[in-house]
C-alpha cells in the first residue's frame, strides 16, 4: 500500500514537472512579421507593429502568451492554451489560439479562439 501511494505521488510530481516546463508547438523555428523577426534576432524593439511566434509562445508589442498546453487534431491544426501578460497591467489572462500547419510558402496563420486572424507570419531566417 505504501508503494502504491509513493508511486501515485511520483506520478503527480512528474506531471507537475512536465507542465512546469511549458508546452511547445510542433513547428520548426520562429515565425514573425518583419518587426517580429528583427526583434527575435536582435532582442531590440524598433517598432510596435511586431508579432512573432516561437514554439513556446507568441507575442505582439502589447501582450504575450506562454504556451502551457498544446493539442493537435489529425489534420495538424494545433490548439494552444497560454498564460498571457499585458503591457502596463499587473493582471494575467488565459487565451487560446489555433495554428494550422504552414501553407505551401511556409507561412502560418494564427487564429484567436473566436476564429479571427491574429496574424499571418513568415518563417524568420
Amino acid at each position: 500500500m505504501v508503494a502504491r501511494r509513493w508511486g501515485a505521488a511520483m506520478v503527480m510530481v512528474l506531471a507537475g514537472a512536465a507542465s512546469a516546463a511549458g508546452a511547445e508547438l510542433a513547428l520548426q523555428g520562429n515565425y514573425g512579421n518583419a518587426e517580429g523577426c528583427a526583434y527575435l534576432k536582435t532582442n531590440t524593439l524598433t517598432n510596435d507593429a511586431l508579432r512573432y511566434l516561437t514554439p513556446q509562445g507568441l507575442s505582439s508589442y502589447g501582450s504575450g502568451c506562454d504556451f502551457v498546453a498544446v493539442h493537435a487534431d489529425d489534420r495538424g491544426n494545433q490548439l494552444t492554451q497560454g498564460i498571457c501578460h499585458y503591457e502596463g497591467e499587473d493582471m494575467l489572462g488565459a487565451e487560446s489560439h489555433i495554428i494550422p500547419p504552414p501553407d505551401a510558402a511556409g507561412a502560418v496563420r494564427i487564429f484567436t479562439a473566436d476564429g479571427e486572424i491574429w496574424a499571418e507570419l513568415e518563417p524568420c531566417s
